[in-house]
């Protein structure tokens, strides 16, 4: 990537504090199995994807378009990723339970 110049970077950050903490969206599975989002936090946007992860890829950008976020400044904004448990909920991501032990690393 390029290098950033004082001027992007304060307008990533200004760009940055738009997004909110969190986005109230309600979520539904249409009868052909494509989901529909409303995005209640930004006066009921809605979008549209044909499985759950697209739906999330769309949310993402549904956002960023309503901030009017400039295309080289799309990198360098922040996701939102939906709870495990809205995708068991909308029986996308169904395994309920899952324990696991294992040993992590620091990374040098």
């Amino acid at each position: 990537m390029a290098k950033l110049t004082a001027l992007q970077i304060k307008r990533i950050n200004e760009l940055r504090e738009l997004f909110p903490s969190k986005l109230n969206v309600s979520v539904c599975r249409m009868e052909d199995g494509t989901f529909l989002a409303e995005i209640k936090s930004l006066h009921s946007i809605r979008t549209e994807g044909n499985n759950f992860s697209e739906l999330i890829e769309m949310v993402n950008d549904a956002v960023k378009t309503y901030f009017e976020v400039p295309g080289k400044l799309l990198p360098y904004m922040p996701n939102y990723v939906p709870p495990i448990r809205a995708a068991q909920k909308l029986d996308v991501f169904p395994v309920r339970s899952i324990k696991e032990t294992f040993t992590l690393p620091l990374a040098n």
